[in-house]
């Protein structure tokens, strides 16, 4: 007997007919609903790659007054806030939400917008669940008087292949739909867990106190032939921040599901979101767009004369087969930083001079350059030391971006925390605009005048995102054709 563990097929699974309906129009209803309205949707991004399904939206990373009005005094119907709390230990995730909220319930107050808050996070199960949702609830109520009556669970991505069906989530592996709780973003030193089944998952990461049963369900029957009045109904019956699952395999069944939200809060619910990035996209009603060209994610002036620069921190497996391709194809500079040398405070003032050295002299004599971490994943006895070396680590690449003389003429940066830190503390964006995406899931940002280099295309690459040939397809159409399309 074979002991190979059968999954379904990914072909097979998307093309039931039974649950392939479309309908473009629906987008356009969103957008129109919110133009109306004027609701406003604040996304709390636990990692800048959040933005990898908009465009033509700003993401601020100070939540102070000032900035949080800057972001909210346009048309738009969306404003991301750059957390960054998966990074974080707890204790400064919950103090972090919580000072977002009192800050947005007095700037919307003061402009006179209603709002609902997403909490983005990861489309493979890691972060701060149920803290951050549970925070949110808490401060709301306690400060602007909202009860929620709900948060939904939407871990769907489908730029990254990931999926819900009858309330499992999978990610797409070679034709198949894998359990995310057989992949390797379960083992996560961190965020761990054990199963892919959503109601279980929340009764595991809730350490019992929600049962499984307990959750409200929305199905792809329920989506395809119960349609807005079917999700209308389950909405209204939420209360005491039940969670409440959402299956969805394609945009139909978000948009489906977004319509019937924003009935809901139409009729005086409120909602939390605990979302991957598919979800933002269609509840703010943002239209598809070609990827970015090459040109777009080049920078505009002299600095397209120096060295690209591309800064990796994440140790997945699927990052190292990315970087391994890039450097198995082009003749880029490579400078490995030894993650046990910049650990250790007798050995990391010597290994960042070197690193900062080489990669500035690169970039000014432009040579395109990749710094990457050493792959040797260093485990601690307790998840309060493994971030404790997540974030020295970080430390260390942004350093290296800090010392940088000259402006590269594209950035890229290679997971969650690394991309984060590169971009708040690295190159010191405060606002920036989303161009789009370079590829599928890839998000572009353009820094802001406030930035160390201003107008910069800052490409943001999910640790988790992409095919083994990624990186060096973005690469490789920067370098060969940069009036080309991607």
């Amino acid at each position: 007997m074979s002991n190979v563990t059968q999954y379904p097929n990914l072909t097979d699974t998307l093309e039931n007919p039974l649950f392939s309906k479309s309908d473009d129009s629906l987008r356009a209803k969103i957008k129109d609903h919110l133009k109306q309205t004027k609701h406003k949707f604040i996304v709390l991004d636990d990692d800048p790659t959040g933005v990898q399904t908009v465009h033509d939206i700003f993401v601020i990373t100070d939540w102070s007054k000032d900035w949080i009005k800057k972001g909210l005094s346009d048309e738009r119907s969306v404003l991301y806030i750059l957390t960054n709390t998966r990074s974080y230990n707890a204790e400064k995730a919950e103090k972090i939400n919580r000072e977002i909220v009192q800050n947005v319930v007095e700037v919307t107050k003061e402009l006179g917008i209603n709002f609902s808050i997403i909490s983005r996070s990861d489309s493979t199960l890691r972060g701060h669940y149920p803290l951050e949702i549970d925070v949110l609830q808490d401060e709301l109520f306690k400060v602007g008087n909202v009860e929620i009556s709900g948060h939904l669970i939407i871990p769907a991505f489908f730029e990254g292949h990931r999926y819900t069906l009858d309330n499992t989530h999978y990610l797409a592996v070679d034709g198949q739909l894998v359990p995310v709780s057989e992949t390797e973003f379960a083992k996560d030193s961190v965020f761990g867990f054990n199963t892919a089944n959503l109601p279980k998952w929340i009764e595991e990461k809730t350490n019992g106190s929600v049962s499984s049963e307990s959750a409200l369900i929305i199905s792809l029957e329920d989506i395809h032939i119960g349609g807005i009045g079917k999700i209308y109904e389950i909405l209204l019956s939420a209360n005491n921040n039940i969670p409440i699952i959402v299956n969805a395999k394609s945009y139909y069944d978000l948009d489906i599901v977004s319509l019937a939200v924003l009935k809901a809060i139409d009729s005086g619910k409120h909602f939390l979101f605990r979302a991957a990035a598919s979800f933002v996209k269609s509840i703010s009603g943002i239209n598809d767009r070609p990827y970015l060209s090459a040109d777009e994610v080049v920078s505009k002036d002299e600095s397209r004369n120096n060295g690209g620069f591309i800064v990796v921190g994440s140790h997945t497996k699927k990052t190292t087969e990315q970087i391994n391709e890039l450097m198995k194809k082009y003749p880029i500079e490579q400078i490995q930083l030894n993650v046990l040398k910049v650990i250790d405070e007798e050995t990391r003032a010597e290994e960042l001079t070197r690193v900062c050295h080489l990669v500035d002299y690169n970039i000014s004599s432009n040579r395109d350059t990749l710094v990457y971490t050493s792959r040797d994943v260093v485990i601690a006895k307790d998840k309060e030391e493994n971030l404790k070396i997540s974030q020295t680590v970080s430390s260390a690449l942004v350093e290296v971006v800090r010392s940088l003389k000259v402006k590269p003429k594209f950035i890229i940066a290679k997971g969650g925390i690394t991309s984060s830190d590169v971009a708040t503390k690295g190159l010191e964006i405060k606002h920036a605009k989303i161009l789009g995406q370079a590829i599928a899931g890839v998000p572009v940002w353009l820094t802001g005048s406030e930035a160390k280099f201003k107008d910069t295309p800052y490409i943001v690459f999910p640790g988790n995102v992409g095919e083994t040939e990624s990186i060096a397809q973005i690469f490789e159409n920067i370098k060969n054709d940069q009036k080309g399309e991607f």
